[in-house]
């Protein structure tokens, strides 16, 4: 098998040419990062199977980021056929990477793409120039480009280096070092290299930075013809949406109108649709066969409980999933979100944060699972571990429904500014504690933003219709597995006595037993109820299973019959106005879900996954609290309530510092 990198910067359609050259569909964004890992798809081509690898983004083999060094394993392996994807309006960036790719004696073919673009501005390539220095160079259009045999025949570009004899010569007589030692060293690798030999090349960099430039500008004077007033990226309406004032508040507004038209207008009506004609055609025939053919009652409810009740719950908002995608993808495409990450970089700043956190906090509107794990194109350590910490903040899709249905319940015509106002108040909690954060045991070491400015471009509807097909089939398949799962786990224990016979009554059960023995935890915030704390204690699983612990709760079997039973005070869930703030506020702000608890794992470390843990648990009972007391028993205990707390998290966080610096107060151990 052979295998097939795509390599290239971020933003020059890799992940487009890989959809077409292997009839994928990956995401695609006009945005640095959307491909944060390696993606694979073998391929028949001429009774040969090739290996397709999309790699993340790369500017160089001196890696930054963690997306660069995953692509710089695979390149440096040198058992691939490499192909490099370039932006005709970048050559001048794109071809540092394809120098370093000869220096190291790699082949690769240089694909170059968006030239209809490079010509439409007045702008001109010859070919033939360029190939008497990149011999491969061939110009595509990755949206349409088929497998050929010609895309796949690379050859090796020899490179003299003239542009480094100096320095080569300098190193290689100082040090008795090869040629080939220097070169690597150039790129990366200090292969046999002493510490002092090593801090001189490191030194020296710049220098060889500015030299590999100055040689592609001599060969691009002899291949490009440039429009003197082009500039890549620059647009009319740039004048507009990079002022700030027009951008926060065109945010705001898109905000707003989106959250309105996902979960209030369009989203809930579809959904319904969706859901009746679920029962119609798969639920009820099903559920008709067995009170008619199957006598044993556990296995009736079992079915009809357990497995159909998880499969309703997925799709009740699988329509808001799309829609929700589908305003993302606009954004991506249209290039408003490297705009929006530009202007609120400085604000964001304040926070510990960079402009880059726009568009990880918007993922998380999604899921905060993906958006955690985006949170690796940061290209500062902690700076990724705040931004994978504090996403979960952001309410991702699986809390909107108990928002929406709850809130409504509750509070009728109000609910829209209720939800609204959780979304805020999330982001407002995330933006704080990055401050804190920043101030005290993950202080920012570099201030930067590497930040690619594509060209605004018009909305490909097929492209968003594409994104929607993708994101809803990950979602049904990773969701409802999980979903469907778990939530038969939970049906078998709040189904389940302690002697494992069944009963419908879940009083009764095991999860409830165990969640009326943290009811006395929860009184102070007002959520002193078994089946909220055993809703609660299964969301850590999962989000979207807390409504499901309900409908079984309260004995319904839809969720709009739900919302009808939970300001009844017959019913074993139910909310009064005050309890019903407080469940909200810390069903926003408490644990993240487990697949969001492994990511942040992966990419911060154990100890920052309890960090994320613990913190949002205290985050969202102290915030509830607070809003709870103000709500019955008045302001000025709420009050004293917050400089009580303050204080306490004061000292929580003095203690913190002193252990993230290994310090204690004043022993001897210490002080030597």
């Amino acid at each position: 098998m052979y295998k097939v990198l795509l390599i290239g910067n971020p933003n020059v359609g890799k992940t487009t040419l890989f959809n077409k050259l292997t009839y994928s569909c990956e995401h695609t964004g006009n945005f640095h990062g959307v491909t944060v890992e390696d993606k694979h798809k073998i391929v028949k081509f001429e009774n040969k199977d090739y290996d397709f690898v999309d790699l993340p983004g790369i500017y160089s083999l001196n890696c930054f980021s963690f997306e660069e060094e995953v692509s710089r394993k695979q390149i440096l392996k040198g058992d691939s056929i490499n192909l490099v994807i370039a932006d005709a309006n970048s050559l001048r960036r794109n071809l540092y990477l394809c120098l370093q790719l000869s220096e190291m004696g790699q082949t690769y073919k240089l694909l170059i793409n968006n030239y209809d673009y490079f010509v439409k501005h007045g702008n001109s390539l010859d070919l033939k120039s360029l190939n008497n220095y990149f011999n491969t160079a061939q110009i595509i259009d990755a949206k349409k480009q088929k497998l050929t045999k010609e895309i796949l025949t690379v050859s090796k570009t020899i490179v003299k280096t003239p542009y480094l004899q100096t320095f080569l010569d300098k190193l290689v007589n100082k040090y008795k070092l090869t040629k080939q030692q220097v070169l690597l060293a150039f790129n990366g690798e200090n292969v046999g290299l002493t510490q002092q030999q090593s801090d001189e090349i490191k030194a020296i960099l710049p220098e060889v930075v500015k030299a590999r430039y100055d040689y592609i500008d001599k060969i691009l004077s002899k291949c490009i013809s440039y429009n003197k007033n082009f500039v890549y990226g620059k647009s009319k309406a740039d004048k507009l949406l990079l002022n700030p004032i027009i951008m926060f508040v065109g945010f705001l507004a898109f905000f707003f109108i989106s959250i309105y038209l996902i979960f209030f207008l369009i989203g809930p009506a579809v959904s319904q649709v969706l859901v009746w004609l679920t029962n119609f055609v798969l639920i009820n025939p099903i559920m008709n066969f067995l009170y008619a053919n199957v006598g044993n009652v556990w296995l009736i409810e079992f079915f009809n409980g357990g497995v159909f009740n998880s499969l309703t719950t997925v799709l009740s908002f699988l329509p808001q999933v799309c829609l929700l995608f589908a305003f993302l993808t606009i954004l991506e495409d249209s290039g408003l979100i490297s705009r929006m990450a530009y202007v609120f970089d400085d604000f964001l700043s304040i926070f510990g944060l960079n402009g880059k956190a726009v568009y990880i906090m918007l993922m998380g509107l999604g899921c905060n699972t993906m958006s955690a794990m985006a949170s690796r194109n940061m290209d500062e350590k902690n700076l990724k571990i705040k931004t994978s910490i504090l996403n979960p903040y952001i309410s991702c899709m699986a809390r909107l429904p108990i928002f929406v249905l709850v809130a409504s319940a509750l509070f009728g015509a109000k609910s829209y500014f209720i939800v609204v106002g959780l979304y805020l108040l999330g982001i407002a909690v995330a933006l704080i504690l990055g401050v804190i954060l920043n101030k005290t045991i993950l202080k920012n070491k570099s201030r930067g933003l590497l930040l690619e400015f594509p060209p605004l471009k018009n909305i490909d509807i097929k492209h968003v219709g594409s994104m929607i097909k993708l994101n809803a089939v990950d979602f049904v398949k990773r969701v409802f597995t999980i979903i469907l799962m778990v939530g038969i786990i939970v049906w078998l224990l709040s189904h389940t006595q302690f002697n494992f016979s069944y009963t419908d009554d879940i009083t009764e059960s095991i999860l409830f037993f165990f969640a009326g023995k943290l009811c006395f935890v929860f009184a102070p915030i007002g959520l002193n109820n078994a089946g909220i704390l055993c809703a609660l204690i299964v969301g850590i699983l999962a989000k979207e299973l807390i409504l499901s612990i309900f409908t079984i709760s309260n004995g319904v079997a839809s969720t709009s019959a739900l919302a009808l039973t939970l300001t009844a005070s017959t019913s074993l869930i139910n909310f009064t106005y005050a309890s019903a703030i407080s469940f909200l506020i810390f069903a926003l702000l408490y644990s993240p879900c487990i697949s969001t608890l492994a990511v942040i794992k992966k990419e911060a470390g154990r100890f920052w996954m309890w960090f994320s843990l613990i913190s949002q648990l205290v985050i969202a009972y102290i915030i509830s609290f607070i809003v709870y007391t103000a709500l019955t028993q008045g302001f000025w205990l709420a009050l004293a309530s917050v400089v009580a707390i303050s204080l306490i998290v004061s000292a929580i966080i003095f203690m913190a510092k002193k252990i993230q610096h290994k310090k204690c107060w004043g022993c001897s151990k210490c002080k030597k």
